[in-house]
């Protein structure tokens, strides 16, 4: 693509701004985020919460599910307990009955030992049985199968009562008093063999009681076989299949809990305590039929798993109403999922962090053809020719790109309109004003030769001005280069010799009616200093010197100073005349200016404001200028 040459003051200035510098007006890019640093952020958060979502999601869904798994194995695992208790029981429940059918028990008339070794053959057969005895009808211990407790009266027993008329059953209870007679029973191989089951001797004793009552032949009453069972037996069946479940259901527990709800089986925290009802029954369910639940337990802050069962009883055994729990903790229950949320979260943030970067990436090639269009819009608003537009990748770019190259023609055609229009304007300005020094001189001449001095003084003024024109009209009257405007209008007065007038400031623009002022200005300072001033001898030298400072407001305020030395003496003068009164008024014909007489020649001050909103720099602001002599290439 062609570059489009414009015209204009900031072209003749020559000075670049950066390409986020847009655009004429000077201002800043605004303080936004890069595209690639935004995109960059923006993909690598949406694929973080796209994974945080479906970590979370899926998480839900697999505990869920797992929940229902875990139930189920838990309720089956209860199940299966329950019907062992209920089949272990009904066995002891059918021994005793047997046993209490036997030949040797139902005889009167069979000796003590005879009758002492069908209960010892049983309690061998089962070691869980603490003690067997057989007690006479009047409720008298007649024979135990350790020799022990003979001729204890248990008439007031719940067995015995009972078993008189059927077989009986009785839940779980302590044996304090029973544990400290067994105790060194079955240490003293003198009384039996050591039979009985290990942990009732370094454990609390709690036992089971099973009757049955004893008739002889005719079917009269002799006596009730009755028998303890240890409920060890219980809690070795609990950890036979607690060791099952660690291969897949690690840490998982098994309670028995009574009819009443006491725990006869569990932790030690919790055994021989009566769990609240919204244990079992509160939480959330997890099968329609309410046997697992997850929910919190008093003996631990986090949630459990549970499942329960309840026993039936088994034929003709009628149960005790035991209750089975199996509970597993929420955390270890679900460690799976919690391991699979985290590995969703590590793979997400991988593909985010990819993500973050295809997105650097393609923002690269997407901003780099933007901040070339944006140099070029740039260049553009400063009257700057367009630079070659870069490829576009997508379509967005192409018609900005469109956009501009349109608004380049259509901005050089603009400004080639304008030039011909102010060409046009000045070639009539300069007739104006040669038509106005013709009259003023046409008038003057039938003054005489008095009037000679006058015109010519009128004269030089039109034709200083004309100069200023020139230099404006180069700048399409937009502004003027001061430094410009001074070589202009000092040069016809620099004479023969070079060097006699410096200047001495920073490059800076004038609008246009302050350029005129100091070109009126120079004009007359000048024109004193060659007829009365220091230009007047060959040692007079004279300098100009312009700063700019901060004025009240935040505007900013230009200062002149024309300084003479090196002449003759000076002195105010006498009468105000059209010059005086022109240096007074100024930069812009109401702000301070100052003349003094000083023995060393004049100096004339003058300061003003610039107008609102004017940039005085061109383009970027620059450091003051070193000192310049107007006949050294000043101009």
């Amino acid at each position: 693509m062609q570059a489009v040459a414009r015209s204009g003051p900031a072209a003749a200035s020559g000075s670049q701004a950066s390409p986020v510098d847009l655009v004429a007006s000077g201002r800043r890019t605004p303080r936004v985020p890069r595209l690639r640093l935004a995109l960059a952020l923006g993909f690598g958060t949406l694929g973080f919460l796209a994974a945080l979502a479906l970590a979370i999601l899926v998480s839900r869904e697999a505990t869920r599910r797992l929940e229902a798994e875990v139930g189920g194995q838990l309720a089956e695992i209860a199940g299966q307990m329950a019907r062992s208790l209920d089949l272990g029981m009904f066995e002891r429940w059918r021994d005793i009955q047997i046993a209490a059918a036997s030949d040797s028990l139902r005889d009167p008339g069979a000796g003590a030992d005879a009758k002492r070794a069908v209960m010892r053959r049983l309690q061998e057969t089962y070691p869980a049985y603490s003690i067997i005895g057989l007690i006479d009808p009047d409720g008298r211990v007649a024979i135990t199968s350790i020799g022990a407790l003979e001729g204890a009266d248990v008439s007031g027993r719940a067995y015995f009562q009972e078993a008189r008329e059927r077989p009986f059953v009785g839940d779980v209870h302590p044996a304090k008093l029973l544990q400290a007679v067994l105790a060194p029973a079955a240490r003293d191989p003198a009384v039996r063999e050591p039979v009985i089951h290990e942990p009732a001797i370094h454990e609390p004793l709690r036992l089971l009681d099973l009757a049955a009552p004893v008739r002889d032949a005719g079917g009269r009453f002799v006596g009730v076989l009755a028998a303890h069972l240890d409920w060890v037996w219980a809690r070795d069946m609990a950890r036979t299949l607690e060791g099952s479940l660690r291969s897949h259901r690690g840490g998982a527990e098994i309670l028995i809990l009574a009819r009443d709800g006491t725990v006869l089986l569990g932790p030690p925290s919790l055994q021989g305590n009566r769990l609240p009802e919204t244990v079992l029954s509160g939480g959330r369910s997890l099968d329609p039929q309410g046997t697992s639940r997850v929910g919190p337990w008093p003996d631990a802050a986090a949630g459990y798993l549970s499942a329960s069962a309840r026993t039936h009883g088994e034929r003709d055994y009628p149960g005790l109403g035991w209750q089975v729990v199996v509970r597993q903790s929420a955390d270890r229950a679900l460690a799976s999922v919690a391991a699979l949320r985290w590995n969703i979260l590590a793979a997400g943030s991988a593909v985010a962090l990819a993500a973050a970067v295809l997105a650097w990436l393609l923002a690269g090639l997407i901003a780099r053809p933007l901040r070339d269009l944006a140099a070029a819009a740039g260049a553009l608003g400063r009257d700057g020719p367009l630079p070659p537009l870069p490829r576009a990748i997508v379509r967005e770019g192409a018609m900005i790109a469109d956009a501009l190259t349109g608004a380049a023609d259509e901005l050089a055609r603009r400004a080639e309109a304008q030039r011909l229009l102010i060409d046009e304007l000045n070639h009539r300005v300069k007739n104006t004003l040669a038509t106005v020094q013709s009259m003023a001189a046409q008038s003057l001449k039938d003054l005489g030769d008095g009037a000679a001095a006058g015109r010519e003084a009128f004269e030089a003024r039109l034709l200083s001005l004309s100069r200023a024109h020139d230099v404006l009209t180069r700048e399409s009257w937009l502004s003027a280069d001061l430094r410009g405007i001074a070589v202009q209008a000092l040069r016809p007065f620099q004479g023969t010799e070079a060097g006699r007038i410096a200047l001495d400031g920073p490059d800076l623009r004038l609008p246009p009616e302050m350029a005129l002022a100091l070109t009126m200005i120079l004009h007359e300072v000048c024109t004193n200093a060659v007829k009365y001033g220091a230009l007047s001898v060959p040692s007079g030298r004279a300098s100009l010197g312009w700063t700019l400072e901060a004025g009240a407001g935040g505007g900013r305020t230009l200062r002149i100073a024309w300084r003479e030395r090196g002449g003759p003496p000076v002195a105010a003068p006498s009468r105000r005349g059209f010059g005086t009164r022109l240096l007074e008024r100024g930069l812009a014909g109401r702000d301070s200016a100052a003349l003094a007489y000083e023995p060393g020649g004049l100096v004339y001050t003058a300061a003003a404001p610039l107008p609102a909103g004017f940039r005085p720099e061109p383009g970027s602001p620059r450091e003051p200028g070193p000192s310049v002599d107007i006949g050294h290439g000043a101009g």
